[in-house]
């Protein structure tokens, strides 16, 4: 079995997430594919790679310009707000309903960030910064590309 880890995963760990109407702390953590890949290393199932790096390109293909145009700088905005939101979890304060304008992006970062054309739609678990990193990184990379070609 071929399996693709990303050690970059745990740049992304929020802290807190919304469940049920309440901030809890987040499911997904990085101790869970820290404990998978163990697994797979423990019973042998085959090799581990690192994912490639992902073009720009093929990011475009898949997301909306506004989309990338919005996450490439919007760890610097939430900063931006307040320094102290660097030790925080980026999570939405706005949720667009029918009717709202979708023509135009807002000019406050918090509602651009709950723009259903410039995010992810249902978006409950925070953004939580590249601390210090891309705000790309993360999600920069995929799986083998070439190499299963």
């Amino acid at each position: 079995m071929l399996t693709i880890y990303n050690d970059r995963h745990a740049l992304h760990q929020g802290k807190v997430e919304m469940f049920r109407g309440e901030l809890v702390p987040c499911f997904e953590v990085p101790a869970r594919a820290d404990h998978v890949k163990a697994e797979i290393e423990r019973r042998a199932l085959g090799p581990l790679l690192a994912p490639d790096a992902l073009p720009d390109a093929l990011l475009a293909k898949v997301h909306a310009p506004r989309y990338l145009d919005f996450i490439a700088g919007a760890w610097d905005e939430w900063v931006a707000l307040d320094p102290a939101n660097a030790e925080r979890d980026a999570l939405p304060s706005y949720w667009p309903t029918r009717g709202m304008r979708t023509d135009v992006l807002p000019a406050s970062f918090p509602a651009r960030s709950a723009s259903r054309r410039s995010t992810c739609r249902g978006r409950r678990r925070p953004a939580a910064g590249p601390r210090r990193h891309s705000a790309h990184a993360p999600w920069r990379c995929t799986g083998p590309g070439r190499r299963l070609h």
